[in-house]
């Protein structure tokens, strides 16, 4: 088998289960030196809001946010942080169009969302324009890798610059760019809205907005890294 994200090869002992059914040994997974590269958020050491690392207590940001949304909590959950390591990844993966890198946490990411029963997944979608740029919408490749079932009951209406070419500020000014899907009907659902990064929160709070607005029963969120 090969790493995933690094495609140097792994040499590991078999479980048990692999012996007895050789077709369960994964042709990937994460070799230990780009795990350790992969430094996993402690949830006991994260703002309760938005999962900033190191913050053991609601963050500046989350406040400030509360202040604008006081009709909703964000109840967010993100498993990496957005270190150099996820930086590098992301950068091959998204704005290189490494397809096969959605792979790479396709298991962590099915652990965590396998535990939302009863909840819709629906991952945030992108411009036509940026999707035909890119090929593939990033957090639909990521779940689709995972396993995980999901809808497209967004979408964007409105086509901008690149996050990453944004500053802070232009991205906190970002008007509304979501609407409910034509046809869709979000009432009454409990959703988990994913992405791949929260940085701001600019983009997820919008998004959770807009579903509150269409009457849903409970909106978390969920994002690879913060």
């Amino acid at each position: 088998m090969k790493c995933s994200n690094c495609g140097q090869k792994i040499l590991r002992n078999l479980l048990i289960q692999e012996i007895i059914f050789p077709w369960l040994i994964p042709t990937w997974e994460i070799c230990q030196t780009c795990q350790s590269a992969f430094q996993k958020i402690e949830i006991k050491k994260a703002c309760p809001g938005c999962m900033r690392p190191n913050c053991d207590s609601l963050c500046f940001d989350c406040q400030r946010w509360r202040e604008i949304y006081p009709q909703f909590t964000l109840q967010h959950q993100a498993l990496y942080h957005y270190n150099a390591a996820i930086q590098d990844w992301l950068h091959r993966y998204k704005f290189g169009g490494d397809y096969n890198l959605a792979r790479t946490f396709a298991k962590p990411i099915k652990e965590k969302l396998k535990k939302y029963r009863g909840f819709t997944i629906v991952p945030l979608p992108l411009s036509k324009v940026r999707q035909k740029e890119r090929g593939f919408n990033q957090v639909e490749a990521l779940l689709k890798a995972a396993n995980i079932s999901y809808e497209n009951l967004l979408m964007r209406q409105r086509h901008d610059a690149p996050q990453a070419l944004k500053t802070r500020q232009d991205r906190l000014a970002l008007q509304q760019p979501y609407q409910v899907a034509l046809n869709q009907s979000v009432s009454g659902k409990k959703i988990v809205l994913v992405d791949d990064v929260y940085t701001t929160g600019r983009t997820i709070y919008h998004g959770v907005e807009l579903l509150y607005q269409f009457d849903v029963k409970e909106v978390v969120t969920f994002t690879l890294a913060r």
